[in-house]
């Protein structure tokens, strides 16, 4: 058997596995003037964000690069719209990996065999980031942005970073949003 038969599919699988899918989806108020939105700021964070204090800074950091790249500044005494945040994960459960053994011995024309394995139930992590964009004197929902991915729970900081920013700037593709 050719090496290079097996080596590659196994390679393709660990790159399709190694990067984290990621699905996200946007939803806006269709008589907002997206137009007259140019001050952000954030909302106070709760004490469940508080707790994940790291994660919430990096990204309020991927979100204010994204806004100021389209031009938006940071105004934290008069916005035209704060941003909140929630983030929530999930483990789920599927499926199952199998590995074991087995020896062949010839014996005549046939073969007789032993073999032995064990399966573990794969586990998935699953985390979603969503921004709400809320007008301050109306208290409405203008915009919401919607991100879900794989994630790595052991993921270096770097790892980290790099996830926020690329589901934020994907999110954020999406605002302003264009009135067809």
């Amino acid at each position: 058997m050719n090496l290079k038969y097996v080596i590659l599919p196994l390679f393709l699988l660990g790159a399709i596995i190694g990067c984290a899918s990621l699905e996200v989806s946007h939803d806006y108020d269709q008589d907002a003037d997206f137009v007259a939105l140019k001050t952000f700021d954030w909302l106070p964070m709760d004490k469940q964000a508080r707790t994940r204090e790291l994660t919430v800074k990096r990204i309020m950091s991927a979100v204010n690069n994204q806004l100021k790249a389209k031009g938006l500044t940071m105004n934290q005494e008069d916005p035209d719209f704060r941003i909140g945040m929630q983030i929530s994960g999930k483990t789920s459960y599927g499926g199952s990996v199998g590995l074991g053994t087995s020896v062949g011995i010839p014996v005549g024309k046939g073969f007789i065999s032993m073999g032995g394995g064990k399966s573990r139930a794969r586990q998935k992590h699953e985390g979603t980031l969503v921004l709400d964009f809320i007008d301050p004197e109306s208290k409405s929902l203008v915009w919401r942005g919607t991100a879900t991915s794989t994630i790595k729970p052991n993921a270096s900081p770097e790892e980290q970073t790099e996830l926020i920013n690329r589901a934020v700037a994907e999110m954020l593709k999406q605002f302003p949003p264009e009135k067809h």
